[in-house]
């Protein structure tokens, strides 16, 4: 069981590596597709990990991006 936990987590980890070093979403899309058609299932869950990681991530940061603007729209209305 180890081994596939650390099989999933290698995975995750080298996906979120590669996203920082500039792959794009969709190219990690890409290559999950690629994994899935070789049946690597195990590599699939840690590479479909980091980029629901990464989507969040993003999410996150619009959100907060948001909140700025409504927020400095609502302080220039109340000066």
């Amino acid at each position: 069981m180890d081994k596939k936990k650390d099989t999933v987590y290698e995975f995750y980890n080298l996906a979120l590596y590669e996203y920082e070093q500039g792959t794009g979403l969709e190219e990690l899309q890409e290559i999950l597709q690629d994994y899935e058609h070789q049946e690597m299932y195990l590599e699939c869950a840690g590479i479909k990990l980091a980029i629901q990681y990464i989507e969040f991530l993003i999410n996150l940061q619009i959100i907060i991006y948001i909140n700025k603007i409504n927020e400095n729209t609502r302080n220039q209305r109340l000066s």
